[in-house]
């Protein structure tokens, strides 16, 4: 029989691991609840994929967090308290291995466990391999560079190779990669972009270009929006935008840079489609409140506490009288959600914004 405490853990949830005696190494450590097992422990699910069974009072849940932190009321911004509930000793968070290390401050508590989070989300992110190239799966691309007054990017294209009315515009994509944001994601390339007609541009970092979804990088997106479509020669892109909107697709680092993008400017935004994400800092969230077309994706095991992101950003929309539609899909961590995305679902999505 499971013991009181599991009634306030749940399968998915986000949970922090405490209080282990054998296993202290696994202290403070982020995973998701997969089951419980007839032992009375529950199944998490870990950040490298394994699984341990764990009584339920070595888990501290972010549900519990909301309850005990903010009296059951998710908070309109969650970055911040998803730090608080990773980092606060308060919560039996991982306290210092060595008796000389240096007694850290709330503030720098807070940094720390935001720069880890950037170092976790930049681990991985799918590029082809030789097979994939080969197989015929995924679009056919080109690579240019692009010169704007912010600094250079790298920008891949994907279009047909004709227009079916010599100078008409396409809907067009921008699409955003996660971690370094300096390839074009696997999944970019599997929706064949060219085979429904549009067109799907990738910028891309360079070595001396600031993160996007930092303020510098999204002056450079603006700056790169109004290049296109100031490019009457077609110098930059083969096709001009549809209505002189963009299509916005990102994946979690991308996703955070394309949310800032979207804010500043939602008469450019045709839709806003975040695959995982976070609420990057200076975003004004307001601006996306006129915005039709916001869908957010995320696993049910994200196991980077993306799920509670999301859903706070959901929640600010609303309060600024905007609406996001959120989409949990089944069976995906935060490393392997471009293999359980339903692409006929987001294609269906697309063209009803365009």
């Amino acid at each position: 029989m499971a013991p009181p405490d599991s009634e306030e853990l749940r399968r998915g949830v986000l949970v922090r691991i405490r209080g282990l005696k054998k296993s202290p190494q696994l202290n403070g450590q982020l995973g998701r609840c997969d089951r419980l097992e007839a032992s009375g422990r529950w199944s998490v699910i870990l950040g490298d994929g394994s699984q341990k069974a764990l009584k339920a009072e070595n888990l501290f849940s972010f549900d519990e967090y909301i309850k005990v932190a903010h009296e059951g009321r998710v908070p309109t911004d969650v970055g911040p308290f998803m730090n608080d509930f990773l980092t606060n000793p308060k919560y039996d968070a991982v306290k210092q291995s060595s008796s000389k290390a240096k007694t850290l401050t709330a503030q720098e508590l807070v940094q720390a466990s935001y720069d880890k989070a950037q170092r976790e989300g930049r681990r991985a992110s799918p590029r082809l391999s030789q097979d994939d190239e080969r197989s015929g799966r995924y679009s056919a691309m080109t690579v240019k560079k692009v010169d704007l007054q912010a600094g250079s990017m790298d920008l891949a294209i994907i279009a047909p190779s004709a227009p079916q009315e010599p100078g008409a515009p396409l809907p067009t994509i921008l699409a955003i990669s996660r971690g370094e944001q300096r390839h074009v994601a696997k999944l970019f390339r599997a929706l064949r972009a060219e085979e429904h007609r549009w067109q799907l541009l990738v910028p891309m970092r360079t070595s001396h270009s600031p993160d996007f979804f930092e303020p510098a990088g999204v002056t450079m997106l603006e700056q790169f929006l109004q290049a296109v479509l100031d490019d009457h020669n077609r110098d930059i892109t083969p096709f001009a935008p549809m209505s002189n909107v963009f299509h916005m697709v990102g994946m979690s680092h991308g996703s955070a840079a394309l949310l800032s993008l979207a804010s500043k400017a939602p008469d450019r935004t045709g839709s806003l489609n975040l695959i995982t994400g976070f609420l990057p800092q200076f975003c004004e969230i307001e601006g996306l409140r006129n915005l039709k077309n916001i869908h957010f994706y995320v696993g049910d095991q994200d196991e980077l506490g993306h799920r509670e992101y999301l859903k706070g950003i959901k929640e600010s929309l609303k309060e600024a009288g905007g609406h996001a539609h959120m989409h949990i899909v089944k069976g995906a961590s935060h490393y392997d959600i471009n293999e359980f995305i339903d692409l006929e679902d987001v294609w269906q999505r697309l063209e009803f914004a365009r």
